[in-house]
C-alpha cells in the first residue's frame, strides 16, 4: 500500500521509454531508467508493460491502435526480467508501478508484489479490478464513472488530460494530478496547493521518448519537481499542518 499521508508522492513515469528494436537493449535501458528515476528523488518509478499477443489479451483496444502497436511490442519484456527491475528499485528504495492492459500483465502485478496499480484512463472503463494488486491508482482522462474496486482497497483519482501535452492545473476535487507537459510548471504548482500524488513523464535521453515526447519532462524537469516536494515538505506552513495532523 502507498503512503499519502505526509508529502507529495512524485511518479516518474518511463512509459515505454525502454523500448528498442533490439530485444537485446530494452531491460538495460528500463534498469537505467529507474536508477535516473531514483537519483531524481522520485517517490516511484512507473512503466507500461505490454507483452506480444496485445490485440487478442488487451481489454481496451481503441481507433488508432494498430499505429501504436509496434512500439508497445517493442517494449515487451518477460515477466521475469520485469521482476528484475522491481529489484532493482527496490534496491534503490524507490517504488515500482505499471500501467497494464492486458489480463495476462494484470496478473504479473501480482507476482511481482506491486504495492499499487496504475489503471490508465483509456483502461479505466473496462479493467479487470477485482484482479489489481494493492492499492488502485486511476486516471480519469477518457473515464469519469464509478470503479468497482475490491472492498478494502483505497481507489486514488488522478485528474488527467487525454490529449497531450496537459494545459489545465490541478484541481482539489482530485487527490491525484497527470502531469503530462513538457515544464515542470503544472506539477510543482499542483504540490505548492497540495497536491498528494503527481504523476509526470521523464526521459533520460529525448530520442527514447517517441510519442509522448510533448509531454515529457528531461531529467532536470522531473529533479525540479521533486525539490518543489521537498521544498514544500520542509517549509514552517507544511511542518506546522503535519504537527498539527499528529497531535490530532
Amino acid at each position: 500500500m502507498l503512503d499519502l499521508s505526509g508529502r507529495a508522492y512524485v511518479i516518474a513515469e518511463a512509459g515505454t521509454c525502454h523500448a528498442a528494436r533490439d530485444p537485446s537493449h530494452r531491460l538495460s535501458a528500463a534498469l537505467d531508467l529507474v536508477l535516473a528515476a531514483s537519483n531524481a528523488g522520485a517517490d516511484a518509478v512507473k512503466f507500461q508493460i505490454f507483452t506480444p499477443a496485445i490485440r487478442d489479451d488487451m481489454f481496451c483496444w481503441i481507433d488508432g491502435d494498430e499505429r501504436r502497436a509496434p512500439r508497445w511490442l517493442d517494449s515487451a519484456l518477460s515477466l521475469e526480467e520485469w521482476a528484475g527491475v522491481k529489484a532493482r528499485a527496490d534496491d534503490l528504495g524507490i517504488d515500482f508501478l505499471a500501467s497494464v492492459f492486458q489480463h495476462r500483465t494484470v496478473g504479473w502485478l501480482k507476482n511481482i508484489r506491486v504495492k499499487a496499480t496504475k489503471v490508465a484512463s483509456r483502461a479505466a472503463r473496462n479493467f479487470p479490478y477485482e484482479d489489481a494488486t494493492g492499492d488502485i491508482l486511476v486516471s480519469n482522462g477518457m473515464w469519469e464513472g464509478p470503479i468497482k474496486a475490491p472492498p478494502g482497497r483505497k481507489v486514488y483519482r488522478l485528474q488527467c488530460e487525454s490529449k497531450y501535452p496537459s494545459h489545465f492545473p490541478w484541481q482539489a476535487l482530485r487527490p491525484g494530478f497527470s502531469a503530462h507537459s513538457p515544464t515542470p510548471d503544472l506539477a510543482i504548482d499542483a504540490i505548492k496547493r497540495g497536491c498528494k500524488l503527481v504523476e509526470c513523464h521523464f526521459y533520460i535521453d529525448p530520442s527514447q521518448a517517441g510519442p509522448d515526447l510533448p509531454a515529457s519532462l528531461d531529467l532536470a524537469g522531473l529533479a525540479a519537481v521533486c525539490a518543489a516536494r521537498d521544498a514544500c515538505d520542509a517549509s514552517p506552513r507544511s511542518n506546522a499542518h503535519q504537527n498539527k495532523g499528529i497531535a490530532a
